[in-house]
């Protein structure tokens, strides 16, 4: 006759599952995200590749003029600057307000944003965009505080060929797995022939006067 199991291997047996199911799940949820990690980088380097040939085809070596988001009244977008040279739809608002949007531009992780007012709603779903365009964002400023440059991106253009801040970079903190007090996104770089990297090096507040003062002395361009 075959003995059957005590109760106490019965235990054993099933601690031991436990365990492995315990260490196997999150294994298997960080392998997830490590691939949306790298999807996102993906886009981000489509992106990058499409800036590039806008640059070499359409404006001398000038970043483009557009804003850091798509939802903004009156500006150019980056995503319209950008469509000739990529091979995907532009995004398009429905009439529920609500973005319809494809890759490039939708970050696998962007689930859910901390926006009360947009009902919580994914970032790309609000404003078309996972991505921010820090040049534009600053263009915007430029106009915000009076700053006359008529053409702020040929002087945006040469002082980001000196610094290292992001050209775009996810909206916000979208990836899980950073280390504790650093903001950690995925961005695109100027340096390198568009460099894609899981880190994001943002301007100090030195950095930024510094980079004002140097507008505020830049000569005015004629449109």
């Amino acid at each position: 006759m075959r003995r059957a199991f005590t109760l106490i291997e019965l235990l054993v047996v099933i601690a031991i599952i436990a365990l492995l199911i315990g260490i196997i799940i999150p294994a298997l949820g960080g392998a997830r995200e490590n691939a949306r990690r790298v999807k996102c980088m993906v886009n981000l380097s489509s992106v990058g590749k499409a800036v590039q040939q806008y640059m070499d085809s359409r404006s001398k070596g000038v970043l483009p003029i557009a804003v850091g988001l798509l939802e903004t009244p009156d500006r150019k977008l980056l995503a319209y600057e950008l469509r000739e040279f990529l091979d995907s739809p532009v995004p398009t608002k429905g009439t529920d307000g609500r973005y319809d949007v494809a890759d490039p531009w939708k970050c696998p992780s962007d689930v859910k944003s901390d926006d009360a007012a947009s009902n919580f709603e994914p970032s790309y779903r609000a404003t078309g965009s996972s991505y921010e365009y820090w040049p534009g964002s600053i263009m915007l400023v430029t106009e915000f505080i009076a700053l006359d440059l008529a053409r702020p991106e040929f002087s945006l253009t040469k002082m980001y060929q000196t610094r290292k801040w992001p050209i775009v970079s996810d909206y916000n903190q979208l990836h899980t797995g950073r280390a504790p007090g650093l903001d950690r996104r995925n961005a695109l770089y100027l340096d390198g022939g568009m460099r894609v990297d899981w880190s994001i090096a943002k301007p100090e507040l030195p950095e930024i006067q510094s980079l004002f003062s140097e507008l505020f002395r830049e000569p005015k361009r004629s449109k």
